[in-house]
């Protein structure tokens, strides 16, 4: 009896990839199990956990960075990048 596999829905909550995926937080290499996931949740991934201080941005290659906010939704898939930076810059 033959048997099919199907990629994933990443629309649906709890979607889990068929291997885990590598991601990359500040060059330092994560490993999720997950095919979305929240901006909290990929803050959550680093020890300590990305504070409120620092923005989170995906590495968009051609075109400009994309900031993540907490509540945003991310599409995550195998080499993704992300970085943070300062919140607020001060002049000086």
């Amino acid at each position: 009896m033959p048997t099919s596999t199907q990629t994933p829905d990443p629309s649906k909550p709890g979607a889990k990839p068929e291997k885990e995926l590598h991601i990359q937080i500040d060059r330092s290499p994560y490993q999720v199990l997950q095919l979305t996931m929240s901006g909290t949740e990929i803050r959550q991934l680093t020890t300590p956990p990305i504070g409120a201080d620092r923005d989170l941005f995906e590495v968009v290659p051609g075109t400009a960075d994309r900031k993540i906010a907490n509540t945003d939704v991310v599409e995550i898939h195998n080499g993704q990048r992300f970085f943070t930076a300062p919140g607020q810059i001060n002049p000086g």
